[in-house]
């Protein structure tokens, strides 16, 4: 079987991505995060700086609440990354005295 290329001109490809795929890209574009303060955080992500500027307490106090509060643990060790809506759960169902806006 020989393919030439006159078979394959008459070959196109169109796709519509579904509508819940544009409005996910649109909400992934506005920033949840101060991108200034934490450059290395994402929507997704957040860095340690945001995590103690977010409680307002030390390094000490976050190992603490991981180990007897159920914090969730960080995705990776160096740097510390945690997943933005394992944080946010864990502040309206665990951590219940912050309320983020």
């Amino acid at each position: 079987m020989n393919f030439n290329e006159s078979q394959s001109a008459s070959f196109s490809f169109n796709y519509t991505p579904p509508s819940f795929i544009s409005e996910l890209t649109s909400k992934e574009k506005e920033r949840v995060y101060n991108a200034a303060l934490y450059s290395e955080s994402s929507n997704t992500i957040m860095c340690h700086k945001e995590v103690l500027d977010f409680f307002t307490k030390k390094r000490s106090t976050i190992i603490a609440w991981r180990k007897t509060r159920g914090f969730p643990e960080p995705i990776s060790k160096s740097p510390l990354r945690w997943l933005r809506p394992a944080v946010m759960e864990w502040v309206h169902h665990e951590g219940g005295f912050k309320c983020s806006s």
